[in-house]
């Protein structure tokens, strides 16, 4: 078992036993407790760091078939949701009190035309003590009473806020939608912003990356962050400075739950719900619904609660990690005080050679291959874009390096790329396409500790286009020298000669060879059986192995005599020829008899 698993199996083991053996039945009011009618208060953050508390009635209780899905619908009142324009992102979490005796965390905002006061659902407590309570034959019962169910009440879930309703409209149906944890980001401007929430669509994917190489494993749809529930904050802060000694975690109070933090930062807001030891829960919806998570638990300031038309929100920052969250379940997220954390070192220096400006960029990123391409992507494309300030034209060369403690050694390959359009697409989709590829592998987990990439920049288009290919003789024995003349076009400058000579095996058994050279890495032949690896060692040896676009390759193939149905070609023997500095593009091929008589 790795290093990652150990400690999240030691945390998950203590917030269990924490919450089986600590808390106590009289601390909560359960579902099969409450009435329509009952009144209490719930507890939340509206600005700086002071909880305040706002009422709340209950109003029934909307019983769905799946467990998850029951909720206490309340309305809500008070000079905290007033200032707040209503249930605002990043209550979510909040608290919900009835008698002294925690209900459970005020989850989604609601619509109903029977009442135009705030509405809102509470996921009940029982819920969200399940997800630290792994027990089984402890759960704790999830049934209401019957003369507090809305009957003939359809509960209809958005995405948004609906538009108004009228009284006359729907008046059994209760529209409701999340009151999302706002995602807070730093550091990430322009398209890198874009990228992270929306994804990445364009309308033709760079030629010649690693990804042509090695299937569609690691060419995922990158549908950005969005895609999993989260709206970016109209707003953020700069990230708050302080000690985890100074934080105090308690119902109602700020936490956040990071993605990403250093020179950018991203991360989540929401609300306490329970805690017990160091054992908390809050949100009481999901986060990513990841499941079993590691991610980092933070604390959070929040400046004041902006009153927006569409959804009201908080307005702050996620601050220093104070433990980790563990458990990212449909009820809301489970975590532990005190605890590390496990993350990504990603370093990025970018250099612009025109001008010999330099900027480095130091950030963390949390060890999730579900969200690395996105992650990747958007630090790399702020990096590159920042430093250069402009997108377009020029020639790139970038150092990459991949340490992990399931690696015996660490991943370095170069590479060089030229683009008229977009250069700063080539290294972040690299990057991301490398670090997929080895946490997807089949055969162990490589658990990168560091990932660090080195990018030099010149708006100069240095490239040469292979323009001719030729061969001494149109017909070879086995064993022959084959004499290689190639011309080379530099990009608006003169040309460039090459010349070689590549030796046919003497074993060989063909009627003809191709010769053939082509710049950077190819694709497998129709002959060639597909690339195959048998530990992780071969994997990262193969990557590491494969030419880069500044190397210039001229290869011997010759028909595979055992292919059957369909003619297929195999590689049998290349000679490289590296020109530093220069993109080789373009492909030229010949061919010549193979006479088997001497």
């Amino acid at each position: 078992m790795n290093r990652r698993a150990l400690i999240i199996c030691a945390i998950v083991l203590l917030i269990s036993t924490v919450a089986v053996f600590a808390y106590e039945r009289g601390d909560f009011l359960f579902l099969n407790e409450i009435e329509t009618g009952m009144q209490g208060i719930g507890k939340t953050v509206v600005a700086g760091d002071v909880i305040s508390e706002f009422e709340v009635e209950v109003l029934g209780i909307v019983n769905e078939p799946k467990t998850h899905a029951d909720f206490i619908v309340v309305r809500v009142s008070g000079e905290a949701i007033s200032r707040s324009g209503g249930i605002s992102q990043g209550m979510s979490g909040s608290p919900i009190y009835i008698d002294g005796k925690l209900v459970g965390a005020l989850s989604r905002a609601a619509t109903w035309s029977k009442d135009l006061a705030p509405i809102g659902l509470v996921t009940p407590i029982e819920q969200m003590l399940d997800i630290i309570d792994s027990m089984h034959d402890h759960r704790l019962p999830s049934a209401s009473l019957n003369n507090a169910m809305l009957t003939d009440i359809q509960l209809v879930g958005l995405e948004y806020s609906p538009a108004s309703i009228s009284p006359s409209e729907l008046p059994n149906t209760i529209f409701s939608y999340p009151i999302v944890s706002p995602l807070l980001v730093t550091g990430l401007s322009g398209r890198a912003l874009d990228v992270l929430m929306n994804g990445l669509e364009m309308e033709e994917k760079p030629k010649g990356l690693l990804s042509e190489f090695f299937g569609p494993l690691i060419v995922p749809k990158v549908q950005g962050l969005s895609s999993f529930g989260l709206r970016l904050n109209p707003m953020s802060g700069k990230k708050t400075k302080g000690t985890s000694e100074s934080v105090v975690l308690e119902p109602g109070g700020a936490i956040g739950v990071a993605l990403a933090q250093g020179d950018v930062t991203i991360g989540a807001l929401g609300t306490i719900t329970f805690r017990e030891g160091n054992a908390i829960v809050g949100f009481g919806h999901p986060f990513l619904l990841n499941g079993e998570a590691s991610f980092p638990l933070t604390t959070a300031h929040v400046y004041d609660t902006i009153k927006a038309y569409d959804a009201s929100f908080k307005l702050g920052t996620i601050g220093e990690t104070i433990g980790v969250i563990v458990e990212d379940r449909m009820s809301g997220i489970g975590g532990l005080a005190g605890e590390p954390t496990d993350m990504v070192d990603l370093s990025l220096a970018v250099e612009d050679l025109d001008s010999g400006f330099t900027k480095h960029f130091q950030i963390e990123l949390v060890d999730e291959p579900r969200l690395m391409w996105e992650l990747l992507l958007a630090s790399g494309f702020e990096a590159i874009d920042s430093t250069l300030d402009r997108i377009g034209q020029g020639t790139v060369e970038v150092t990459y390096r991949i340490a992990g403690d399931g690696m015996l050694s660490p991943l370095t390959r170069e590479d060089i790329f030229v683009s008229t359009r977009d250069l700063a697409l080539y290294p972040p989709i690299e990057l991301a396409s490398i670090v997929s590829l080895l946490q997807y592998n089949a055969f162990e987990n490589p658990e990168i500790t560091s990932i660090s990439c080195v990018i030099h920049v010149t708006q100069e288009i240095k490239a040469m286009r292979i323009n001719h290919l030729e061969i001494d003789k149109q017909s070879y024995a086995p064993g022959e020298m084959i004499h290689y003349t190639v011309e080379l076009q530099t990009y608006q400058s003169e040309k460039q000669v090459i010349e070689g000579e590549i030796q046919i095996p003497a074993d060989l058994v063909a009627d003809y060879v191709t010769v053939r050279a082509y710049g950077g890495p190819r694709e497998v032949e129709n002959g060639e059986n597909p690339i195959e690896f048998s530990n992780l060692s071969e994997l990262i040896e193969k990557i590491e192995g494969l030419p880069s676009y500044d190397t210039l390759t001229v290869e011997l193939f010759a028909p595979n005599p055992f292919f059957l149905y369909v003619e297929g070609l195999q590689g049998v023997e290349d000679v490289e020829t590296d020109l530093p500095g220069y993109v080789l593009y373009g492909e030229r091929e010949v061919s010549a008899l193979l006479s088997l008589l001497e």
